[in-house]
């Protein structure tokens, strides 16, 4: 029986040496899409607490239950605050602290709940027919809130008596901005007429003053190019108006309501570079950020005088601030309220050196304490506390929620800064596999971020770990069209799509080439969106990479802007310099399919049923080319999914097709 036992233990050592644990080390899908998701905090007014939502998820395929926790960072303790089987997101303290608000599924509509931070039951304190979208404090007792208005019913009716049949446009709805006392009986008192749709808003805690984000209804290509800034009083009269840029968002009030702000983009469709802050006396505006040139993320006031963005830096993320108090002293009084505005170029202060990649943060003037919500190229998303003037590797962490990655064999992180064709410098991640050798030379994958508004950072990268478990080089280039790097290079690719992204990505591949890190007979190309539109385009130009797969990839330029959500009008123009029916060739030099009857890559294609953004006929305009062809080629569609193919299950399937299509061709 010893012997037995000996020759047992004998055999389970030797499958444990021969056949190492790789299934359990590596990090897979499954492990991503049930990490526990960590958003929103909010510190107490008196520094002593952040309440922040968590997201977690029973199963990797289940739904991921959203909850508020509170942190006591005197005590540090922290509790789960709500426990609701339905999701809570937005949570904001009262002004006393006493209390947190956020909004709700657990009614049939959304709906504003409020929580003591004591505990005990959540109460609603809205019951609004269409639900609630938005909502902003005025005092302890007062609340804002925007609601969606229901569509005509004469409308409806004629689409019932019609079959179904609707005239483009009809189904955007508009919005109304209502203000309530907290006691669940009371009354709501409507603010604006409903002439107009609110995507953002912000009160004064007088309730005097609304900042909103407007435009005429709720549709997205109206919300992108059509959208403006206007204050109105507690009577829904227009006070200010401000249009000077395009997608604004983000609308503050200082703490001591004399002055709004505002983010938008005064270089097409997606540089936010600009902070507005406009004075509520002279009703002057001025853009503090021209000479900085950031990407606005978020924004937070200090307090009446001083500001707070936050903003990539290269590939990971900084918080700074700008001081406001003198700027605008002396400037006259501007009874007709035009639209105009000044530039400053005041002294931006660093309160947070770029270290993590920050994906949302809070800032207490009274601690002088950052809290936020930040990972790196090997830990996932946590929440950290920071103390303004210290280190920013030394952030405190508050709440490790995603311990399991610890145990898993991860790849780890590189930045590279190369010369493109034409000097420019290009900044790239790339991920190294689990137990990287520097004197291997590795397969490599080509990755093109989505956007092209885009930009790849430092952070915890799903594509960068899943591909480089697979032992291969994960290559992410900010090339020009990025966004992260200033408004001349985020313009460089426009009216040129294409060409310039091109060139750039592949002086990145000669570069990892020259510098023997990558083996050149064995590279792969593939990417999701605009990733998957330069895929497209890449296997069009040359034929150095084995296999290639675009998700949700754009093949025809001409096509895809009659038929996409937002891809049309003044954003084609912006893309394209023209519209096809004027400049159609400006649409085609930049159109992938122009140039695919010179490929012969074997490609995988996948595309969402229900995608508005790239509707799955671009998939289709791919396919059938390739076919024609003779190029190797397979199509995946995904019913019901929209752009980003989501569904637990369907996006577990697009990364193990991804995958598999790689190591065929890599062998």
């Amino acid at each position: 029986m010893k012997q037995l036992k000996t020759f047992i233990l004998f055999l389970i050592l030797l499958s444990y040496y021969a056949y190492p644990q790789t299934d359990v080390e590596k990090f897979t899908i499954r492990d991503f899409l049930k990490l526990t998701t960590i958003s929103s905090p909010q510190f107490s007014p008196d520094g002593k607490f952040i309440v922040f939502i968590q997201g977690d998820k029973e199963t990797w395929d289940g739904k991921r239950n959203m909850n508020l926790w509170l942190a006591n960072l005197n005590s540090n303790k922290i509790i789960k605050l709500t426990n609701s089987d339905k999701s809570d997101w937005d949570p904001q303290f009262s002004p006393d602290g006493s209390m947190v608000a956020f909004l709700s599924s657990r009614s049939e509509k959304t709906q504003i709940y409020l929580i003591n931070i004591s505990g005990g039951e959540a109460r609603a304190i809205t019951s609004a027919k269409e639900g609630v979208r938005l909502f902003h404090w005025i005092n302890n007792s007062k609340i804002a809130f925007v609601t969606d208005l229901p569509r005509d019913s004469s409308l409806i009716a004629a689409e019932e008596k019609a079959g179904g049949g609707y005239e483009f446009g009809s189904k955007a709805v508009k919005s109304l901005l209502w203000t309530k006392l907290i006691d669940p009986d009371s009354s709501v008192v409507k603010i604006t007429d409903g002439s107009y749709y609110i995507s953002d808003m912000a009160a004064s805690t007088d309730g005097k003053k609304y900042i909103l984000i407007t435009c005429k209804n709720s549709d997205l290509y109206n919300q992108y190019v059509e959208n403006k800034v206007i204050l109105v009083d507690e009577n829904g009269n227009i006070k200010f108006t401000f249009q000077k840029g395009k997608v604004f968002s983000t609308p503050g009030i200082s703490p001591d309501n004399s002055k709004i702000s505002f983010v938008g983009c005064t270089v097409g469709f997606s540089s936010n570079n600009s902070l507005f802050v406009t004075d509520l006396k002279s009703f002057e505006t001025i853009n503090l950020t021209e000479n900085f040139d950031p990407t606005i993320e978020s924004v937070r006031w200090l307090d009446s005088d001083n500001i707070t963005f936050k903003t990539p830096r290269n590939v990971h993320s900084g918080i700074y601030s700008i001081k406001i108090n003198d700027m605008f002293r002396n400037v006259s009084k501007n009874s007709d309220k035009n639209e105009s505005y000044m530039s400053a170029s005041p002294k931006v202060e660093t309160l947070m050196k770029p270290f993590w990649v920050i994906n949302s943060y809070d800032i207490n003037l009274n601690t002088k304490e950052i809290s936020f919500v930040g990972s790196n190229s090997q830990v996932p998303n946590e929440l950290y506390l920071y103390k303004i003037g210290s280190n920013s590797k030394d952030a405190k962490l508050l709440k490790e929620v995603n311990k399991c990655t610890g145990s898993k064999k991860l790849g780890s992180s590189k930045i590279i800064n190369y010369p493109s064709y034409d000097g420019t410098k290009i900044e790239a991640v790339l991920t190294l596999p689990p137990g990287y050798d520097k004197t291997k030379k590795y397969p490599l994958m080509v990755c093109p971020h989505g956007g092209p508004d885009g930009i790849v950072m430092d952070g915890f990268s799903l594509f960068g770990q899943i591909f480089a478990e697979e032992g291969i080089i994960v290559f992410q280039p900010n090339f020009r069209g990025s966004i992260g790097y200033g408004s001349k290079f985020y313009e460089a690719n426009r009216g040129k799509l294409g060409y310039v992204d091109y060139d750039d990505i592949m002086s990145g591949v000669d570069y990892l080439i020259k510098e023997n890190i990558v083996d050149s007979t064995k590279m792969v190309v593939g990417g999701w969106s605009y990733g998957g539109y330069m895929t497209d385009w890449i296997i069009g130009h040359t034929n150095r990479f084995k296999a290639a797969v675009s998700v949700a990839g754009i093949a025809n330029t001409v096509s895809m802007y009659a038929e996409s959500d937002i891809n049309h009008g003044e954003i084609a123009q912006w893309e394209f310099k023209g519209v096809p029916v004027i400049n159609m060739e400006n649409f085609t030099r930049s159109s992938p399919l122009t140039f695919l009857h010179k490929c012969i890559t074997p490609t995988l294609i996948m595309h969402g049923e229900a995608d508005d953004r790239v509707p799955m006929y671009q998939g289709w305009e791919l396919y059938r080319a390739l076919v024609d062809l003779g190029v190797e080629v397979k199509f995946v569609l995904y019913p019901g999914a929209s752009h980003g193919i989501s569904a637990p299950k369907q996006f577990e399937n697009v990364f193990t097709r991804w995958v598999n299509w790689y190591n065929r061709f890599l062998k």
